[in-house]
């Protein structure tokens, strides 16, 4: 294969006509190409090499094994695209999610940088720098992954360079209904997207926008935006008070609600404000006068007692996440009072102290009115057990199995997170104390570290019930014992090539769906997004054996494979095939029209 040709490559617009040139934004040559000592090894003496699986087996090491390194590295320089001139410390990310890499290096004053001591293998590369469009390495569209770089072993990559535009900038001034200024606010923007529920929801657009706030004359400015269409939001400061004691609160007192350009509770009657690169758009808006709701109320336990050795917090429903306050505020009675709460949803959450292990999380809707009288119980939760078998001959294995909850907004008990709950022991016994709601199960590796790479569940079994699938059900079914968990390193991969009737293309994206459509967050192990190397191969790793079909199209923004329309669009055309345990499978695409 001959190299990539040097110089720039286009930045287009998804809502412009193909060859709209917006800003020429990277550069990427790869050199020496293909490097001799690029090949994969063989395998050294001793390794173990394919064959029947090992027996269900006791723990063996746990993932403790230290980061890899390796010998290749990677080069560039980092420009301005309007002037060619260096730009000095931009952030260089590298990172690979199967070698668990995750490192930076700035830039220097001539703009250069060096990624030293790497292993062999995928990388994705991000560059970032105050003002500029963040990009990532192979990235020509706003809003489309970027493509991952295939290094060799002891490999040096050169020529990596990335010409950064500058961003767009939304500035603006936020008031009051009376149009005094207001400082503080949290300003934020966002854009719409796909989320795996198949719902289309605002997102945050870019990094670094959750402190920027309003100064004292109530002026903010959003920057380094990518060309597009943004939601713009104002979410005000007005101090949320939480005391003991239902009284201590004031019930009376009138705030601002979270407010959308040019000026709505409601984020469906948004205005989207639409900036290109280099541009500035300038909006000014009143945040909504709104009456702020009190909360009061009695904490007991489950036997009915006063508690007050519990921490309160409120969680907060804030456009596109959540906001979390909170502080002591429980009398010895078991009182608390919560006031100047906005507008919108929220969830009380008890915490437990040291001493008792009982907590609770209760949903609630502020419209203005008062809220008394609420009387939160907590609860033990229930406790899950059950035994873990590995299938699998990796040495390093998952050392816990964490909860997680089934429904994005819903919230689990915080004794789920402690990093001591779920530990798998010698004998692969585990015990989660404190679960709530509806929960799949996940391994994971020591405190919060993710597993090590390869493993995945295989199938969860509970009263000889496959429920690999389907989320357990914690209200209906209480504590329950004999969980059965089998995980497995034996993962599959996905890899091939795009072609078009002129041959092969370098530029593309493919989507991978499941044949049968799985509910909510489960969509997402089952869905897959992959974009070529350097050489033009995509490849994609851990998918569940099963029946897929898969697709290539010149390009798809960010959360584009969860639009139920984009699956039912190509689903007619996409090629099918069949994933089994462990299996390795190469296919050629032919790039949709």
């Amino acid at each position: 294969m001959d190299p990539p040709s040097g110089g720039h490559v286009r930045l287009r617009h998804p809502g412009l006509a193909a060859g709209v040139l917006l800003s020429s934004i990277l550069a990427a040559a790869i050199v020496p190409w293909p490097p001799a000592h690029a090949q994969a090894p063989s395998a050294p003496p001793g390794a173990p090499m394919p064959g029947p699986p090992a027996p269900r087996a006791q723990l063996p090491p746990r993932d403790n094994s230290a980061v890899a390194t390796g010998t290749a590295r990677v080069r560039g320089q980092v420009v301005a695209a309007d002037t060619g001139t260096p730009l000095r410390r931009a952030t260089v990310r590298v990172s690979s999610g199967e070698l668990r890499i995750n490192r930076s290096v700035n830039t220097d004053a001539d703009g250069r940088y060096e990624l030293a001591e790497l292993p062999a293998g995928r990388y994705n590369i991000f560059v970032t720098r105050n003002g500029y469009v963040a990009l990532q390495f192979g990235q020509r569209r706003p809003f489309e992954a970027g493509k991952p770089l295939d290094v060799g072993h002891a490999q040096t990559v050169e020529k990596i360079d990335f010409a950064l535009p500058r961003g767009g900038v939304i500035a603006g001034r936020i008031t009051d209904e009376l149009g005094e200024p207001l400082a503080g606010v949290r300003m934020q923007a966002m854009r719409y997207q796909y989320l795996p529920s198949g719902q289309r929801q605002l997102v945050p657009a870019g990094t670094g926008f959750f402190n920027i706030v309003s100064n004292d004359l109530g002026e903010f400015r959003l920057y380094g935006l990518m060309p597009g269409a943004y939601v713009v939001s104002g979410n005000p400061s007005d101090a949320m008070v939480m005391m003991p004691g239902v009284g201590a609160a004031a019930s009376d007192f009138e705030g601002h609600g979270l407010t959308y350009y040019p000026g709505t509770l409601n984020a469906d009657e948004a205005q989207p404000v639409t900036v290109g690169i280099a541009e500035e758009a300038h909006v000014s808006f009143a945040l909504v006068a709104a009456r702020m709701t009190k909360i009061s109320g009695i904490v007991r336990s489950s036997s009915g007692k006063p508690v007050s050795s519990v921490m309160l917090s409120l969680r907060s429903r804030s456009g596109s996440g959540f906001a979390m306050r909170g502080g002591p505020g429980i009398a010895p009675d078991g009182s608390f009072s919560i006031g100047n709460v906005p507008p919108g949803d929220h969830w009380i959450e008890v915490v437990p102290r040291a001493g008792t292990d009982e907590a609770a999380s209760v949903a609630v809707t502020a419209d203005g009115s008062d809220i008394t009288g609420l009387v939160i119980t907590t609860s033990p939760g229930a406790t899950i057990s059950g035994q873990v078998i590995f299938d699998g001959t990796s040495a390093q294995k998952p050392s816990r199995i964490m909860l997680t909850p089934a429904d994005p907004f819903a919230s689990g008990s915080p004794r789920v997170l402690d990093p001591n709950q779920g530990t798998i022991d010698q004998n692969g016994q585990f015990e989660i104390k404190g679960a709530f709601g509806r929960v799949l199960f996940a391994p994971a590796g020591a405190g919060f570290g993710p597993p090590p790479v390869g493993w995945s569940v295989k199938s969860v079994t509970f009263n000889a019930a496959n429920i690999t699938e389907t989320p357990l059900d914690i209200s209906a079914v209480g504590s329950a014992s004999g969980i059965e968990i089998v995980l497995t390193d034996k993962q599959t991969t996905l890899a091939g090539t795009v072609t078009t009737p002129s041959g092969p293309v370098t530029d593309y994206t493919v989507a991978i769906f499941p044949e049968t459509p799985r509910e909510g967050v489960m969509n997402a192990r089952y869905v897959r997004v992959a974009r070529p190397d350097q050489q033009g191969r995509f490849e994609t790793k851990g998918l569940p054996p099963g029946d897929y079909f898969a697709v290539a199209v010149e390009s798809l923004e960010q959360g584009g494979q969860w639009d139920p329309a984009f699956r039912k669009q190509v689903e007619p055309s996409a090629r099918r095939f069949r994933l089994a345990e462990g299996q390795s499978s190469t296919i050629e695409l032919q790039l949709m029209q």
